[in-house]
C-alpha cells in the first residue's frame, strides 16, 4: 500500500473467501436464496437414490383382450400420450395384429382401435410440435405417419406417409428427420415433414450380426441431432460415405444410446467418450446386454432385459435369458446401482412419461406350463411405496366379508325380492314393520289346518309395554271369578 491510501473494503484474501463461496455454491446447488435444493453435498444423489427405488404398482392392467379366455392380449409397446382434458395418463400401444389402440385410466379396454399395419407393431412414437400432433408406428418392413387430433386424441384413418424397408423408426429431438433401420445393415433417414428419403448409411461387415440381433437393431440420434447412432456405429449425416467411428461390441444385445446430458455413449455394459478419443470410460456391470431407457430429466436410466419370442420351423420359440423378469434403476450420473425391482412376469418393453411420475411395463404372463399368456401393460407410480403386507391382508378380509354379506343378501331377495326391499325402506324410515318383517321373513307362522304349532314367531306389538299390563290385568280378573274352594284344593293337591 502507498501512503495516502486507505485499505480495500473487500477481502482480497483468495483462502479465505473461494472455500466459503463454493461451501455456499455446493450446499445450495447453484441457486441463490435461503430455499436449499438439495440438502448439501451429495444431496441430488442421494434424492435419486431415495425417489427411483420406490415404485408403486397401480391396479390397473392394460389389455386388448376382453376376455383371456378366449383370446390373449397382444400389445407389444407404446408412448404416453400428453392429454390436458385428464390428469391421468392416456397410453398409445400397438399390437401384434397390427392394431393401434388409445388406453385411459378410467377404461382399461381401448378407447377406439387403428388398423395400421398388416403385422406386428415394434414401435410407437409421437411428435408433439406447437400446432401439429402425428404418430409415428413401424414393424419389420414399413413405417407410417399419422396425423392426430389434439383435441380428442383421435388419429386419421389414413396415413400421410409411408416409409417403405423402415423398421424400428424414431423421431429425431427436433423432430425434424426420422431414422429406421433396414436389412443388410442399412440407416435410413426420412424428412417427417415429406416422407422422402434423405440418406442411407451403409454399415460395414453387416453380415456377421445373428439374425435375431439384426432385426432388433434400432438407431437413435444425439441430442443435438448432429450425429446418428446404430447398433454400435456413429455416423455423422453430413459426411454418409463413411462412419465416424465403430465402436466394439462385447454382446449382441443392449442396442445402443446417447447420453442425454453428457458426451457419452452407453451400449449395453459399456459406455464410451464420443469424443476425439473415443476411449471406454467406465464399465457398469448391471447393464449388462440390456436396453436402457433415460427419464424425461436424463438424470436416471431405466436397464431391462427385453423378452421376445421367434417363429421358427417348430412353432414359436421362447427366448429365456437371465434376469428377463425384472428392471433396473441407475444413476446417470455416476452410473451407481439405485434399486432392482423383480417382477412376477417377463418384461417386454419400458417407457416413462414427460413428468418422470409414471412408468409403463410390458409384462409377458406366463402359466404353469411356460406357455405365453399373452402381454399386458401395467403401470407403477415412481417415487411411492405400495402398501404393507398386513394392510393389503386387511383389506383381502374386509373384501371377503363384504362379498359374503352380499351374497346372503341376494338369497334372500331371490326369495322374497319385493319384501326385502320394503323393509330395507321401513328401517330407514324408521317404521315400527321393519322388525315384524324381518322376524316374518327369518321365520314365519305355520300355514298347517291341523292346528299344529308352526315354526318359532315372534311378533314385535306382542312386546309392547302397553300389551304387557293387559296381560296382566286380565290375568288378575280371571283369578277373581274363580272358586276360592278350587283355589284351596289345588293348593292341598
Amino acid at each position: 500500500q502507498g501512503p495516502g491510501i486507505g485499505a480495500p473494503r473487500n477481502n482480497l484474501y483468495a483462502p479465505s473467501n473461494v472455500a466459503v463461496r463454493v461451501l455456499d455454491r455446493e450446499r445450495r446447488g447453484g441457486y441463490t436464496g435461503p430455499t436449499l435444493r438439495h440438502g448439501g453435498r451429495g444431496g441430488a444423489s442421494m434424492t435419486r437414490q431415495y425417489i427411483y427405488s420406490r415404485f408403486k404398482p397401480l391396479p390397473y392392467r392394460f389389455s386388448n383382450s376382453p376376455d383371456p379366455a378366449v383370446q390373449m392380449s397382444s400389445l407389444t409397446t407404446g408412448c404416453f400420450f400428453p392429454s390436458q382434458a385428464s390428469n391421468w395418463p392416456v397410453l398409445l400401444m400397438g399390437s401384434r395384429e397390427g392394431t393401434l389402440s388409445r388406453f385411459n385410466v378410467e377404461a382399461q379396454m381401448p378407447v377406439w382401435d387403428l388398423h395400421a399395419h398388416d403385422e406386428s407393431i415394434l414401435s410407437v412414437c409421437l411428435s408433439h410440435q406447437p400446432g401439429t400432433l402425428r404418430v409415428l408406428t413401424s414393424t419389420e418392413t414399413e413405417a407410417r405417419i399419422w396425423d392426430m387430433e389434439s383435441s380428442d386424441g383421435t388419429v386419421s384413418d389414413h396415413p400421410l406417409f409411408e416409409l417403405s424397408e423402415c423398421s424400428n423408426a424414431t423421431f429425431s429431438h427436433g423432430h425434424e428427420r426420422i431414422a429406421g433401420t433396414a436389412s443388410n445393415g442399412r440407416t435410413l433417414l426420412f424428412d417427417s415433414e415429406s416422407g422422402q428419403l434423405q440418406l442411407t448409411l451403409q454399415e460395414p461387415q453387416a453380415g456377421t450380426l445373428p439374425q435375431r440381433a439384426q432385426r432388433h437393431r434400432r438407431a437413435c440420434f444425439s441430442p443435438d441431432d448432429e450425429m446418428v447412432l446404430c447398433d454400435g456405429v456413429l455416423w455423422d449425416p453430413r459426411c454418409p460415405a463413411q462412419c465416424i467411428h465403430k465402436f466394439d461390441r462385447f454382446a449382441h444385445y443392449g442396442g445402443g444410446s446417447f447420453h442425454p446430458t453428457r458426451p457419452e455413449v452407453i451400449i449395453s455394459s459399456a459406455v464410451w467418450d464420443v469424443r476425439m478419443n473415443f476411449k471406454l470410460l467406465r464399465w457398469v456391470p448391471s447393464l449388462d446386454q440390456m436396453h436402457t431407457v433415460f427419464n424425461a430429466s436424463g438424470d436416471v436410466m431405466y436397464g431391462f432385459l427385453r423378452y421376445f419370442e421367434e417363429d421358427g420351423a417348430r412353432g414359436p420359440k421362447r427366448n429365456v435369458r437371465k434376469y428377463k423378469s425384472m428392471f433396473r434403476t441407475v444413476d446417470a450420473i455416476n452410473y451407481t446401482d439405485i434399486a432392482t425391482v423383480h417382477l412376477k412376469e417377463n418384461v417386454a418393453d419400458v417407457f416413462v412419461n414427460d413428468t418422470d411420475a409414471m412408468l409403463a411395463v410390458m409384462e409377458v404372463g406366463k402359466d404353469q406350463f411356460g406357455s405365453s399368456m399373452g402381454t399386458t401393460c401395467k403401470l407403477y407410480e415412481v417415487g411411492r411405496v405400495k402398501a404393507s403386507a398386513s394392510d393389503d391382508e386387511d383389506e383381502e378380509e374386509e373384501e371377503e366379508e363384504e362379498r359374503e354379506d352380499e351374497d346372503v343378501l341376494d338369497e334372500i331377495a331371490g326369495e322374497d325380492g319385493e319384501e326385502v326391499i320394503e323393509m330395507d325402506g321401513q328401517f330407514l324410515n324408521g317404521g315400527p314393520q321393519g322388525m315384524a318383517m324381518l322376524a316374518g321373513l327369518l321365520g314365519g307362522e305355520s300355514d298347517d289346518d291341523d292346528g299344529s304349532e308352526g315354526d318359532f314367531h315372534t311378533d314385535v306389538d306382542a312386546y309392547s309395554d302397553v300389551d304387557f299390563l293387559d296381560e296382566a290385568e286380565m290375568m288378575d280378573e280371571d283369578d277373581d271369578d274363580m272358586d276360592p274352594a278350587l283355589l284351596d284344593g289345588n293348593m292341598d293337591d
